[in-house]
């Protein structure tokens, strides 16, 4: 039916990536690349929450960044841009398309890539950690806004 993640439905050019696709009892459901980003984000952002509260400081980091990063592509992808596809420039831009998007979040993002290098090397500090969930949380909550989503 499709190759790859490209596929062709009376002329028009749709895009079906595999994970978004799931059989049940002969029944084909696809789910869209936003809808699956949102329940990422979920996830991540609990377990941010939850790795802090049990002080392991050190993923509290990488899992903030994790969980802005889907909510960037959530986001995105309501829009039809798919970052993603793109693994080697995905990072570069999607944090330019979000600064541009969201100028005033850009000093919350940068600190949680600056608490994601911080966490990581000196994972006790728990005021870093703290710094991380909340320019996490600031973020959600203004890409909710835009968005008309719910993460929480």
């Amino acid at each position: 039916m499709f190759d790859g993640c490209l596929d062709f439905v009376q002329g028009l050019e749709i895009l079906i990536c595999k994970k978004n696709i799931m059989h049940t009892n002969r029944e084909l459901i696809l789910t869209s690349d936003a809808e699956i980003h949102v329940r990422a984000v979920r996830e991540k952002r609990l377990a941010a929450l939850e790795e802090y509260q049990k002080k392991r400081f050190m993923v509290v980091g990488d899992l903030a960044i994790k969980t802005v990063e889907q909510a960037i592509e959530a986001l995105a992808a309501l829009e039809g841009k798919h970052f993603h596809l793109h693994p080697k420039s995905a990072h570069i831009n999607r944090i330019r398309w979000f600064k541009e998007k969201f100028p005033s979040l850009s000093k919350d993002v940068d600190e949680l890539w600056g608490a994601y290098g911080a966490l990581g090397y000196e994972g006790i500090n728990g005021e870093r950690a703290k710094k991380a969930i909340d320019a996490m949380e600031r973020v959600l909550i203004e890409i909710e806004r835009e968005a008309h989503v719910r993460f929480k």
